[in-house]
């Protein structure tokens, strides 16, 4: 079991990325031998990985295609490999270069992970789908010029002292799903089957006809948000006391008047935003993803504050929040790109 104290480590993690000099080092890959030499490599020896476990040119069980070879592989345990397939920095990762990598995952025996980079944007493949078929979508994006603490912390399970794969496979797990149950939902509830209208129909209370067009037409985004605000209000009833969790008013109220902030701008769908309350935060967030989270809220007996990604600042009402309007539209524009 690993000694190293996570809070620690993320401390120094951040530090180290913001210190990285992206910029200066950019200038001299024109290749992806220099992209590799100034920008990779360095990466993951933030990520304490020692220079001879990155193994170059690592040839995976191709058969008869020997002389395709993966850029690098870490070799994590007898039973745990990681590959890396890397391309120049001016290279726009696409579909095709992650097929190239898919090919490679497919051969390569015990690997559950797979990392395409172009030296800025470090994109992180699994198998969870299919066994040994790498995923179309990474679970997981790092972009050493464009993060937030999330990601970081997110990169942390990457750490050589701290990474658990099976951990990391159970989290790109539920992820996929999340995934494909939004998309799914998504689209019953834009496009209903019969079979959805139907069952619907059939554990209504009050009963009518049976009228499809009727009930399509009825489903629609006003709905929808009355309905996640019951859901809302239910999981606050249903939850809090059990997980000692107490939804104030003076959240709720804080939480409007930053949503109103918000969706005075146009580029914002108010839809898409609302809030989860944890053990200490209340967080405000897009999609209600823990990814994507705008701002924290920590309200106490003795003090108020709001938290971004670049410190806490101090509130001595509620209508200080007011101050913070073009910060909060700036990271949420950030978010919804």
């Amino acid at each position: 079991m690993s000694t190293v104290n996570r809070k620690q480590a993320f401390t120094f993690l951040k530090k180290a990325i913001e210190n990285f000099n992206f910029a200066q080092k950019s200038e001299n890959c024109q290749n992806e031998a220099q992209t590799k030499k100034f920008l990779i490599d360095p990466f993951f020896s933030l990520l304490n990985y020692a220079h001879d476990q990155l193994i170059p040119e690592y040839e995976a069980d191709f058969g008869d295609r020997v002389s395709n070879k993966v850029d690098y592989a870490i070799q994590l345990t007898k039973k745990d490999l990681i590959i890396i397939e890397c391309k120049k920095l001016a290279s726009k990762l696409t579909d095709k270069e992650a097929g190239q990598l898919s090919g490679y995952f497919q051969h390569a025996k015990n690997s559950r992970i797979a990392i395409l980079t172009n030296g800025r944007e470090y994109r992180f493949y699994s198998d969870v789908a299919l066994p040994n078929t790498m995923d179309s979508k990474p679970f997981f994006v790092f972009d050493i010029e464009n993060y937030t603490d999330r990601d970081v912390e997110e990169l942390l399970d990457f750490d050589a002292r701290l990474i658990k794969v099976q951990e990391i496979i159970s989290k790109a797990q539920e992820l996929v799903f999340i995934d494909n149950f939004e998309h799914t939902f998504f689209k019953e509830m834009t496009n209903p089957s019969k079979e959805f209208l139907k069952l619907i129909h059939k554990n209504m209370s009050f009963k009518t006809k049976y009228n499809e067009e009727a009930m399509k037409a009825l489903m629609n985004s006003s709905l929808f948000k009355s309905l996640t605000d019951k859901i809302i209000l239910h999981e606050i009833k249903s939850n809090s006391k059990s997980a000692g969790i107490i939804t104030t008013d003076e959240e709720i109220q804080a939480y409007h008047t930053i949503r109103t902030l918000l969706i005075q701008n146009k580029k914002i769908p108010n839809e898409r935003i609302g809030y989860r309350d944890q053990k200490g935060t209340f967080n405000i967030l897009i999609d209600d993803n823990q990814r994507k989270i705008i701002c924290q809220l920590k309200f106490t007996d003795n003090s108020k504050k709001i938290i971004f990604d670049n410190g806490d600042f101090p509130l001595d009402h509620l209508d200080d929040l007011l101050k913070f309007k073009n910060q909060l539209i700036e990271k949420t524009l950030g978010l919804l790109e």
